[in-house]
């Protein structure tokens, strides 16, 4: 095999992302670490380059911040204007998407890429808005600074102390075609927020106290430096899988060997050390070579790459019959430039028998790596030479006896045959007739049968066929030489026919491997539901991996789903409390757990969390059929990627049904708005037609009773009935969002008697008092309306359900840096079991009496909050005024106005 060769499958995958990105246009970000070192301006330069060069290139959004280069900039360049949105009774502009769509044009300048766009815009981000402009074909050029990256939110608010509340993924890095730093001294930087270049007036002096200072700027330009580092070094490792030569020494990458030894996980620890006084990548790499690993053996291996992973190393398995090959290829394919290797013990037997140790061939065959030899642990390693039975156990096999036995039958059938053709051919042609024997045997027995065929066709052969027969003894020389000649190629011949069948090995379990995701991925692709994926998948890794395996999906709540009635769990057994908690823990922690691991091992069965992109969309479970049999390394590889695969399109399921069910959502609430809004308006005008005639008829000139009473009693229904609709409208404006607060400072004494006064005739079958700490002389800032509008409905509610001759009391404190109103009845008060719902929309506390929306209580909260304020209730046994139930409302005190004093 040419072992200069390129990876396929890495060439397959190179090719298949050029492909698709090739579909789409292209993207270019101009990073920077602060406001002010010219992204903008570098970016609209180059788009003046690429239309002096004949591209259509338009303008979606650029933000000057009153900067007279940056603006001149513009004025060549074709603007599309901003789409005007309504908020809040606020105009405001953002970038119009459709217009640039229809358009079509060559490239899109598009600045801030981390701001958030007005509700009700096409799309919630502006990056979003640009990955939209890319799958459309158009190339976007695009500003961004590193403290709004995801990944570098934390680590920015520690430097700069200031919350960052807009970022992007970092997915977005991945679009790039190409990443520009726009870089500037920190010292230069601040002297142009001196001169007025950044910010104006107070804006610069605050950024100056606060973000602008040397030391910060030095560390964001780090960050934004490295971020670009690693971002050059992954182009290069992609450039890296056509490149068929010497590994380029550019950055430190860090390899170190693993297999089934003890020894193994202090390599990985001097590995993560390296790497990190480095500040390099590593990896740790296992090379299968075909010996087969006993159960304690293959469970130390397990440990050692689960050790490797928790110390975030990429870990890399590959099967090859040589380990320096592999490990050169490898070294060849990452760029390896430094490779850790336990000290070599003295094995005369085989390094004979392999052409010289491991560390011999590397510093053969890998001359461009260093190597760092490190030395085991002698109370390990007690035994510095081994002997040759301890050699020779290197090269055990699981043959097993009756292989062994078989391969006895077949060696005395052919020393039948020999003695049947010996007369006529001669003893010496008997040799070969024993050496296609151990040819045959090799085809299709293990290295152990091939050795016992070749030592027991040499017995043979010797003791029947060669002079004198039935000894030991051979009396020719030359019959001494033929019978040494004839044991040592049975032996080579027993190792190449091995080898051989290892290739052939490889080559089948990489082409079943194949064949396996390839049949998942047509599952999936072509099932038309979930269910029916999920339940192809798990059969299919159940046949498999010769086990049961299973599915728990979380559920609507966001929690895991552990119900046994569950269609994906038909082939597990006894998933009982132990199983289900293990499956919990697995969930929520999202580690593997269970089965073979050595978390919760003890479980029967093996449970990995089912990851997508963003979330934990459940646990796969397998259960084997032996528990004795531990699974290899490379179908733990295959396990994991297909539990990869099936939680990301769980994912992409789960996404697309809650995007169904969000425009499902969104189509019913506008509806739903549309008719309240067609209901309540309409009910206004008849309504107040309605208490216009009760109020008439309830004049003096009216001298019936009767009809005064009924006139009285149709007044307070209809005021009932505008309440309600009143309720209805203010509910519709707080969803809909156009709902603003009239800020201004107010007197809580005017909003109490304001609410005590309209509800006096509500209020007057009951024991009310209120109560207003005279102490009290701050104003808060308020709306009146809607202030006013919140406390009643606390007191009509409690007027509606504390039951007839209850007491109510309304008192207003001051509490700290609050004003405390406590609106409290001495009615049963609300079960607990009801207490989190009575603040949701339309719910109603189940039993309690007819009449009534359920919006009141959710339409004081919304006020409350839209007041900075927060509203709760509780259950409280006050003996003094025989109260229980206790709405209590906080609003914050802010600073007082300045009164002007009046002239004297």
């Amino acid at each position: 095999m040419n072992d200069d060769r390129l990876n396929p499958d890495d060439l397959l995958k190179l090719i298949n992302e050029n492909d698709k990105a090739s579909k789409q246009g292209k993207l270019r970000i101009f990073l920077g670490m602060s406001a002010g070192v010219g992204k903008t301006f570098a970016m609209l330069k180059a788009a003046h380059q690429k239309k002096n060069e004949g591209v259509y290139v338009i303008v979606g959004a650029v933000e000057t911040h009153g900067r007279a280069e940056t603006a001149n900039l513009i004025q060549d360049l074709k603007i599309i204007g901003r789409k005007k949105y309504s908020y809040r009774n606020t105009e405001m502009f953002e970038m119009d998407l459709e217009t640039i769509l229809k358009l079509k044009p060559d490239l899109v300048v598009v600045d801030e890429l981390a701001h958030t766009n007005v509700p009700g815009s096409r799309h919630e981000k502006r990056y979003q808005d640009v990955i939209e402009l890319l799958e459309s074909g158009i190339d976007v050029y695009t500003a961004l600074n590193v403290q709004h990256l995801e990944s570098r939110k934390d680590s920015v608010e520690a430097i700069t102390g200031i919350m960052i509340r807009e970022t992007v993924p970092d997915s977005i890095l991945d679009r790039a075609h190409l990443i520009e730093v726009v870089d500037i001294a920190p010292s230069e930087l601040l002297k142009r927020l001196s001169e007025g270049k950044i910010y104006l007036g107070d804006k610069a002096a605050k950024a100056a106290d606060a973000f602008f200072k040397e030391d910060k700027l030095t560390a964001l330009r780090e960050i934004a430096l490295r971020l670009t580092a690693e971002r050059v070094d992954q182009d290069l490792q992609k450039l890296s899988i056509t490149k068929n030569g010497k590994s380029w020494k550019i950055n430190e990458r860090l390899l170190v060997a693993v297999s089934h030894s003890p020894y193994s996980e202090k390599l990985i620890r001097t590995a993560r050390r390296l790497a990190s006084n480095l500040d390099s990548p590593w990896m740790a790499v296992y090379i299968d070579t075909g010996l087969q690993l006993s159960d304690d053996d293959q469970a130390q291996l397990i440990k050692n790459l689960n050790l490797a992973r928790e110390l975030n190393a990429e870990v890399i398995t590959t099967t090859d019959v040589s380990l320096p090959t592999a490990l050169n290829r490898i070294c060849r394919q990452k760029n390896v430039t430094q490779i850790i290797l336990g000290r070599p013990r003295r094995r005369w037997f085989q390094d004979l028998i392999e052409g010289g140790s491991l560390l011999q061939k590397l510093v053969k065959e890998t001359p461009d790596v260093d190597l760092h030899i490190v030395s085991t642990n002698l109370n390990f390693d007690h035994k510095v030479q081994l002997n040759l039975w301890d050699q020779l156990s290197l090269y055990r096999t699981k043959t097993g006896l009756k292989k062994y036995w078989y391969t006895l039958c077949f060696m005395i059938f052919m020393t039948s045959v020999g003695v049947i053709l010996e007369p006529f051919l001669g003893y010496r042609t008997v040799g070969f007739i024993f050496l296609l024997g151990v040819l045959i045997v090799g085809v299709f027995g293990s290295l152990g049968a091939v050795m016992w065929a070749a030592v027991l066709s040499a017995f043979t052969w010797n003791f029947i066929f060669i002079p004198p027969r039935f000894t030991f003894v051979i009396s020719a020389s030359e019959d001494v030489t033929l019978c040494f000649v004839y044991f040592v190629v049975a032996l080579i011949i027993g190792f190449l026919t091995q080898r051989i069948r290892f290739h052939e090995q490889i080559i089948r379990e990489r082409e079943e491997r194949t064949n396996v995701l390839y049949q998942i991925l047509k599952d999936i692709s072509s099932s038309q539901n979930k269910a029916e994926f999920i339940n192809k998948i798990t059969q299919r890794i159940g046949s498999l991996l010769k086990g049961h395996s299973g599915v728990v999906l979380k559920s609507k709540n966001g929690k895991l789903d552990l119900n046994k009635n569950n269609s994906y769990l038909s082939e597990i057994a006894n998933f009982d409390e132990k199983e289900q908690a293990v499956a919990l823990w697995c969930f929520e922690n999202k580690k593997s757990a269970g089965w073979s691991t050595e978390t919760l091992g003890q479980s029967n069965a093996l449970y990995i969390p089912l990851l997508g992109v963003h979330e934990c969309v459940g646990v796969f479970i397998f259960s084997p059929e032996r528990k004795f049999r531990k699974l290899g390394p490379d179908q733990i590889i295959l396990l994991n990627s297909i539990v990869n695969q099936l939680g990301v399109s769980i994912e992409h399921y789960f996404l697309g049904q809650r995007l169904i069910e969000s425009q499902r959502l969104k189509d019913s609430e506008e509806l739903h708005q549309t008719l309240l809004n067609s209901i309540s308006h309409e009910m206004r005008t008849p309504l107040t037609a309605v208490l216009g005639i009760a109020a008439a008829l309830q004049s003096d000139d009216i001298k019936d009773q009767y009809i005064k009473n009924l006139a009285s009693d149709l007044t307070l229904a209809s005021e009932r009935l505008n309440r309600v609709i009143e309720n209805l409208l203010d509910m519709s404006r707080l969803n809909s969002g156009v709902l603003a607060l009239n800020l201004e400072w107010q007197d809580l004494n005017d909003i109490v008697g304001s609410v005590v006064q309209k509800l006096s005739k509500s209020l007057s079958a009951f024991h009310f008092s209120y109560f207003i700490d005279p102490t009290i002389h701050q104003l808060i800032r308020a709306d009146f309306r809607l202030l006013e509008h919140a406390l009643s409905n606390v007191l009509l509610n409690a007027t509606q359900y504390a039951g007839t001759a209850a007491k109510i009391i309304l008192e207003v404190m001051i509490v700290g840096e609050k004003i405390k109103i406590i609106i409290s009845d001495s009615g049963t008060g609300i079960p607990k079991e009801s207490i989190p719902f009575i603040f949701e929309k339309f719910y109603r506390v189940p039993g309690s009496a007819p009449g009534g929306t359920g919006l009141g209580l959710s339409i004081v909260k919304s006020i409350i909050e839209l007041h900075k304020g927060q509203i709760r209730y509780e259950l409280k046994n006050d003996l003094i005024n025989s109260c229980h139930s206790q709405f209590i409302i906080e609003l914050p005190l802010e600073k007082q106005p300045q009164i002007p004093q009046e002239a004297s």
